[in-house]
């Protein structure tokens, strides 16, 4: 019996593997977490951006009525369209690296000051990456005395779908669209100074 107690095996100890630590566990469920968040917020983003310009987006068509858009003045100053009281208003779409922009500007400045005793103004729309001191300079330089607003996030630029500049569109007091000009021109031409003449007293 001694013998055969003796050549019996001992007990081997059976193998546990070791747990995974909580670190190791928690890093790929956090990796996981993050790509399929960013992947929401990214289609969800997505989805918005486009709603707001199916909603927003002006139809560029004569006859059809502008929002009432939020501009903001080179020194933050906010308003709206809806609270500048006049009777013709041309949005002119500008930069200063656009060449033909900066060739009709001229032209502009001596429209304004023909026709804004009788009503007339001209909103700049600066799209300009660093508008303040680019479009401050070149206001200076070209004599330009109406308002420049900056184009924040290309807001506007997505409103009115803007591919190329310089565009132009010119509104009446009940901002309903009178005027496309996509593209440069002389504006002090017999043609649009007698279009200003028949609109302001339309209006």
């Amino acid at each position: 019996m001694e013998d055969s107690e003796n050549h019996e095996s001992a007990p081997q100890p059976s193998f546990i593997p070791e747990p995974p630590s909580k670190r190791r566990l928690i890093i790929p469920i956090v990796v996981i977490l993050t790509l399929v968040v960013g992947s929401l917020m990214a289609v969800k983003h997505s989805f918005q951006k486009q709603a707001r310009l199916n909603h927003d987006r002006v139809e560029l068509v004569e006859g059809a009525e502008l929002p009432d858009l939020d501009l903001v003045k080179l020194d933050d100053t906010k308003v709206q369209l809806s609270d500048l009281n006049h009777k013709v208003m041309m949005l002119n779409f500008w930069a200063t690296w656009c060449e033909a922009c900066m060739e009709e500007m001229p032209s502009l400045v001596k429209l304004r000051e023909e026709f804004s005793p009788k009503g007339f103004e001209i909103l700049g729309i600066n799209v300009d990456e660093n508008p303040r001191p680019v479009a401050t300079t070149a206001a200076v330089k070209l004599g330009i005395k109406f308002p420049i607003f900056t184009d924040a996030g290309n807001a506007l630029s997505e409103i009115f779908d803007v591919h190329a500049i310089p565009l132009t569109v010119i509104i009446n007091k009940n901002r309903k669209i009178l005027m496309i000009e996509a593209g440069g021109r002389d504006w002090g031409s017999d043609e649009v100074r007698q279009l200003m003449e028949k609109w302001l007293k339309e209006s």
